[in-house]
């Protein structure tokens, strides 16, 4: 049983949003122009009965957020969204996290200065 409870037991405890900075894409130019870096931010969250947030809300609107703190973080003034990914992960230790749903989101963007 107590396996079941870790998945929720982190999520409630470690809510956050990490980044990942690339620069290193050897000069390659996309159709606007050449960006500073690429980023990708990382939103945790923990739902309850899969919709309702109960820690670090990690829908779009608060990662967006989180990924716009990161571009001013590292000096960016204008950014572009490539990927944006939402995970709900309900099914993954049925019936808990039917109660209990860690939800996942990933914003990947380029970065200019």
């Amino acid at each position: 049983m107590i396996r079941y409870l870790i998945v929720p037991i982190l999520f409630l405890v470690f809510n956050c949003a990490i980044s990942e900075k690339a620069t290193r894409f050897n000069g390659m130019p996309t159709s606007e122009a050449k960006p500073d870096h690429y980023l990708k931010t990382t939103s945790f969250g923990l739902n309850l009965l899969i919709f309702i947030p109960v820690r670090r809300n990690a829908e779009f609107p608060e990662s967006l957020e989180a990924f716009s703190e990161f571009v001013k973080k590292n000096k960016g003034n204008k950014f572009r969204l490539i990927q944006k990914e939402t995970t709900k992960w309900a099914f993954i230790f049925p019936p808990i996290s039917f109660l209990f749903t860690p939800v996942v989101t990933e914003l990947v963007g380029e970065v200019y200065d």
